[in-house]
């Protein structure tokens, strides 16, 4: 090989160093423009009518599993057609600090659980979390296992972050399902959640309806049993995210290493 060849396949090399270079950091600017809400949720709902035929449905559920869940989750996508993609961007509560928290972690595995569409999916990834996916009780999309966070076929110590968004409400055994999610955690991952904090003066109306009696931070601290490393649980008056009934909260855990 003579000096000149030696020479023309170092600048190829160069070359095709630079092009990948510029593909890879074209792809990371798509990615990152999903941030855009309008943008993310013409693509969810595009999405979903493009592959809503493939859609299934648990075989089998656990007895943690609340009455009529299937069916009113996938009711949302009739009755409440606007909302069901970004939900109204409660998320952001658990996505914007899990993305921090694991910011030195890279391609961390991520499992959000209850997504109902991949908007939470395209959130995370562009937010660096690129390594996630989601579980829910059904499925249109390769992005989103069908299972039960009360009972997985995950494998021990396979995610770096659990988020738990606003689904524990559906649940009648919540304890369960945080013990299932503690499982599938590595040591020192995160656990994420989410909820609605009923008012006190109208927990008494809607008691009967509910799953499970979890209504605080406090009692989400008592049943997890983990260091907090982030909480947001504001006054009611003052929460960003109010609701007919209270409002949002979400805390995030970190287990023992």
């Amino acid at each position: 090989m003579t000096k000149n060849s030696t020479k023309i396949l170092t600048v190829e090399g160069r070359a095709m160093n630079f092009v990948n270079t510029v593909i890879r950091r074209f792809k990371a600017a798509c990615v990152e423009l999903l941030k855009i809400d309008i943008l993310r949720f013409q693509i969810c709902r595009l999405r979903w009518m493009l592959y809503r035929t493939r859609l299934k449905v648990i075989d089998q559920q656990s007895q943690g599993v609340g009455t009529n869940t299937v069916s009113y989750n996938l009711g949302v996508f009739k009755t409440h057609a606007k909302l069901v993609f970004g939900m109204g961007k409660r998320m952001s509560l658990l996505l914007y600090p899990t993305a921090a928290l694991l910011g030195s972690v890279p391609w961390a595995n991520v499992l959000i659980v209850g997504p109902r569409t991949e908007d939470d999916i395209l959130w995370a990834w562009s937010l660096g979390l690129r390594g996630a996916r989601g579980l829910d009780l059904f499925s249109y999309s390769p992005w989103i296992d069908v299972g039960d966070i009360h009972a997985t076929n995950y494998e021990s110590d396979s995610f770096d972050a659990v988020l738990l968004g606003w689904m524990l409400a559906y649940s009648s055994r919540p304890d369960d399902a945080i013990r299932e999610a503690k499982r599938i955690l590595k040591p020192g991952g995160l656990l994420g959640i989410g909820m609605e904090a009923i008012a006190d003066e109208k927990l008494e109306s809607v008691k009967a309806t509910l799953e499970n009696l979890v209504n605080s931070s406090a009692d989400l601290i008592k049943i997890v049993g983990e260091e907090v490393v982030f909480l947001y649980d504001p006054k009611p008056d003052g929460a960003r995210y109010q609701t007919f009934h209270g409002y949002y909260l979400a805390v995030i855990f970190r287990l023992q290493a």
